[in-house]
């Protein structure tokens, strides 16, 4: 949805040339889609390389250096077509050996990135001219969507250690892909590409600009918004509600407004300090039902998100309807609940007791905005019904490794963009690895694995939909969380710019995914 202060007239007819400027909050580490730790490396290195796979706006994975794909009867291999014809933007050719190379280095003992491992225990050959084989250990149909990694040039790092790599000049400065820019010049202030003359097809742009606010949460954020207001950027996206409003009221500005595959929710822990309160599921079902998903959604973040009471964002593909209203917010429903499970309000208090424990916990979240105002709002309405959650904000780093893995907490609330495929295996199967996030049950879980091991194999979609759908239902009945709501994403574009469009649903990275199409010069 796009909003402006005033009708949008006919576009004009683009045309070659100009330069566009993206305000990004954060310096960018090595420009090399090996090694991303962060979002504004993935956002600049999204228009420099390109994966064999991407998505279209109807949330399939299409091919993008890959022409084609088969799939073996057992559906353990895939074997993939190089597109002919691609050149790196040295005017050196695209081949099959720069995509063994990229995913050898993947499998390199000497590679310690996130996911290492599950490279690793993956298959990699040649498969004749131009074509590639994987193999993969166990059938995943999410496979293909996990090849959308960049390819990286086989001529300018074959012989390089991963670390050498990563500290390469042609993962800094001298970076190319096969995208439709490379790298021109590298500054604390900036990043400035350049068109690349031998992509296909060509970006009507001949400059894309990435100018760099450092990552001061208390500033940056707004210094990114100003550096719009006053000109000197013409995009920037992440927007938060205020952020909004102000640009919204301006004449020269619109705002892309998506939905997004992100799911927030609360996790309860029946495990440690979480079973006392939260072992009996018509507790837990209880808490669901007294949590008014949309009131959160319009006081916290001015109704820019979607009520998703289920695990499976409300924009997938899988998404259910059916299971998502199968337990809806209704607190006088909580309130017997809670009751009939032995948590009791005597009159006068504020707190349920049951055996003369006080449902009184703690609700670990991230003290950043919106997620410490989110979890206010839910300590708000769980006291509604006579539940105590105090609020405990910390960084981001320390919700992941001192209370999510591992799981000592009692409440937290968690957010995780699960990409658009609906396959959760890795944060809801009970048998996935450990040291991973994972919020399952070790108990009575068994059809839910069997519908995410289900979903995962299967290759028709029709059956994949059928088991996510019961899935949805499941876990409707076995509530394990909270599910919340799934946030939008906001791009403001200045009207300088011209041929900005985004899918309806998105990664944040894929804003830039029709970037050929932006223009500032316009013809006759």
């Amino acid at each position: 949805m796009v909003m402006g202060c005033q009708p949008v007239a006919t576009a004009p007819k683009p045309a070659g040339g100009g330069t566009a400027v993206e305000a990004l909050v954060g310096a960018p580490g090595a420009l090399n889609p090996l090694f991303e730790v962060d979002a504004t490396t993935r956002d600049i290195d999204s228009v420099i390389y390109q994966g064999l796979t991407t998505i279209d706006a109807q949330q399939n994975v299409i091919g993008l250096l890959a022409s084609s794909w088969t799939i073996s009867p057992n559906h353990l291999s895939y074997t993939f077509t190089i597109r002919q014809g691609i050149k790196w933007a040295d005017g050196q050719p695209f081949t099959a050996d720069d995509v063994l190379f990229t995913f050898h280095v993947l499998q390199d003992l000497e590679y310690q990135q996130p996911g290492a491992d599950s490279w690793r225990q993956l298959g990699v050959g040649p498969a004749g001219a131009g074509r590639v084989i994987f193999t993969l250990r166990a059938p995943s149909a999410s496979f293909p969507l996990a090849l959308r990694i960049g390819i990286i040039a086989k001529h300018l790092f074959n012989g390089m250690s991963p670390p050498q790599i990563a500290a390469s000049q042609f993962s800094g400065v001298g970076a190319i892909g096969t995208g439709p820019f490379k790298v021109s010049a590298i500054s604390p202030l900036a990043v400035t590409l350049i068109r690349n003359s031998f992509a296909e097809p060509q970006p009507y742009l001949d400059h894309l600009i990435f100018r760099i606010y450092s990552s001061n949460p208390a500033t940056d954020p707004q210094a990114a918004i100003d550096g719009v207001v006053h000109g000197v950027a013409d995009l920037v996206g992440g927007l938060e509600p205020q952020e909004v409003g102000t640009l919204l009221r301006r004449s020269d500005m619109t705002v892309q407004d998506v939905r997004t595959f992100t799911d927030a929710f609360v996790s309860m822990n029946v495990e440690g300090a979480g079973k006392p309160f939260f072992s009996d599921v018509r507790v837990r079902l209880a808490l669901t039902q007294a949590i008014d998903r949309q009131k959160i959604i319009n006081d916290v973040i001015a109704g820019r998100g979607d009520p998703d009471p289920g695990p499976i964002p409300t924009a997938d593909w899988a998404y259910s309807a059916v299971a998502a209203a199968k337990y809806p917010y209704d607190r006088l429903t909580a309130v017997k609940a809670l009751e009939t499970a032995g948590w009791v309000l005597a009159p006068g208090a504020k707190v349920r007791t049951k055996r003369g424990v006080a449902f009184r916990v703690d609700l670990v979240t991230a003290g950043s905005f919106p997620s410490r105002q989110i979890a206010d709002a839910v300590s708000s309405q769980l006291l509604a019904v006579g539940v105590e959650a105090d609020v405990k904000p910390v960084t981001a780093s320390a919700l992941v490794q001192a209370y999510l893995l591992g799981r000592h907490y009692q409440l937290a609330l968690a957010a995780f963009d699960v990409g658009p495929d609906p396959d959760q295996y890795s944060l809801w199967h009970s048998g996935a690895d450990r040291g991973t996030i994972n919020f399952a049950y070790a108990q009575g879980w068994g059809v839910i694995d069997q519908d995410l091991e289900v979903g995962r194999a299967a290759v028709d979609q029709s059956a994949r939909l059928a088991a996510y759908i019961d899935f949805q239902m499941l876990m409707a009945d076995a509530a394990p969380a909270i599910f919340l709501y799934a946030p939008h994403y906001d791009y403001a574009v200045s009207q300088r710019v011209h041929g900005v469009r985004l899918n309806d649903v998105i990664e944040p990275g894929d804003r830039f995914q029709y970037v050929t199409q932006w223009y500032v010069n316009t013809g006759g």
